[in-house]
């Protein structure tokens, strides 16, 4: 079997990516031959001003992808183009390209942009939905995209285009979304919802931690320092709790709110080893922090489509301690695998960090729980079936020929994507 997979590298690497990567290994461990097409957007510094005019007008569609990607379709001939992130510089043109070339094609919604211009239904803090299922002209008339008008029209042209060509029925065989609140958004937003199919990002089993929970006074964020991740939350509710007179707090990764995210540690008083930034690392030692690690916190704004660090927890046999939003509300049970809070409440975050700090057995129990929610839900193996019925149902849907990977029969009973 053959896959093309698609994907526009971000800036600054986040879950996406590590997502992307994860699901390249899954298939190729297991005999499926993969040609990765990885796009990479240059700085919005690099361009002037009448540049980025252009690329608003042109962010649709790009006849450049369009030729590129058609032409590795002939050459490849892959049973199946994967789509992940297309933004900005392959554009929706990629879906078009594979479906003229006769390929199956899917398409992983790892986030919410085709429905809300900043991909995150977040403005000013708050949560915002005005532009779901609605013409995006709110996005950019308040700019909603990096601050910028000119970059917020290029995503409302990209959102408004492709609809009115309709990409989206038309292109793609099957979308895959990471949650089943993911799905419930995309459906709202009219996408097809018999071609809207859940299926988890990919987390490898590493092993479940040596040492119970309880033997560490650790807990780590893991993700990128933006805005709408709530690190400014956090390291607020850290310092005016005094959890660092018995806690530590470990922040790997980075983002555009780095710097600031430093200074306010810096004027909170928070120096290491209260709180250590450990900057970008290799998934492999983001594993064996939170191998070493208490619990896990994700204090998001906004809602993810997933919670690639929450399960990553679930793997090592720790909790996590998360917004009571968006998908992480589905992933974690409260009192179960982890602690919720309310999304925004400073106070009610440090009380859910010191309570998982302070009881052992509370943190023992939920660690174990969590594993067991690992295994039952979150394999590689569950996995590779889930991905591998949703390619059977974009070849199907397409009319080509099923690879001899998926030529055998199932069961009537599993036809149907979980």
């Amino acid at each position: 079997m053959r896959v093309l997979i698609l994907h526009n590298r971000y800036r600054y690497a986040g879950g996406e990516d590590t997502a992307v990567e994860g699901e390249v290994r899954l298939l190729q461990k297991r005999g499926v031959e993969v040609l990765f097409h990885e796009a990479h957007n240059p700085s919005p510094d690099a361009f002037p001003l009448s540049a980025k005019v252009k690329f608003a007008v042109s962010s649709g569609w790009s006849k450049q992808s369009y030729r590129q990607v058609r032409q590795l379709c002939l050459d490849y001939r892959p049973d199946v183009a994967h789509v992940h992130n297309f933004w900005f510089s392959l554009t929706p043109s990629v879906h078009a390209a594979s479906h003229d070339a006769g390929v199956a094609t899917i398409q992983t919604l790892h986030n919410f942009r085709l429905l809300c211009a900043n991909s995150l239904f977040l403005r000013q803090g708050q949560i915002c939905e005005d532009c779901l299922g609605k013409v995006p002209w709110r996005g950019v008339a308040r700019r909603c995209y990096h601050g910028s008008f000119v970059a917020s029209a290029a995503v409302g042209t990209m959102m408004v285009t492709n609809r009115a060509r309709d990409t989206w029925n038309r292109h793609v065989d099957a979308f895959l979304t990471p949650s089943e609140f993911a799905r419930s958004k995309f459906i709202a937003g009219n996408l097809p919802a018999d071609r809207v199919f859940v299926k988890p990002n990919v987390v490898e089993d590493f092993g479940r931690a040596p040492l119970p929970a309880s033997a560490s006074n650790r807990v780590v964020y893991v993700g990128r320092l933006s805005e709408e991740k709530g690190v400014s939350l956090l390291l607020s509710s850290w310092a005016a709790s005094g959890l660092g007179s018995f806690g530590r707090l470990l922040i790997v990764g980075d983002g555009p709110a780095a710097s600031s995210c430093r200074l306010q540690a810096q004027s909170l008083g928070l120096e290491p080893p209260s709180v250590v930034f450990a900057g970008k690392t290799s998934p492999e030692e983001v594993r064996r922090h939170i191998a070493e690690s208490r619990a896990v916190v994700l204090p998001s704004l906004c809602y993810e489509s997933f919670g690639l660090a929450v399960v990553e927890a679930f793997c090592a046999g720790r909790p996590a301690v998360v917004s009571g939003i968006g998908a992480l509300a589905d992933i974690v049970a409260d009192g179960r695998t982890g602690l919720k809070f309310q999304p925004g409440d400073g106070p009610a975050l440090a009380g859910a960090l010191s309570q998982i700090l302070r009881d052992d057995a509370l943190a023992d129990r939920l660690g174990d729980r969590a594993r067991s929610e690992y295994t039952e839900r979150y394999t590689t193996e569950r996995n590779y079936e889930m991905l591998m019925r949703a390619y059977r149902f974009a070849i199907e849907r397409r009319g080509t020929e099923l690879p001899e990977t998926l030529r055998a029969p199932e069961p009537a009973a599993d036809r149907k994507l979980p």
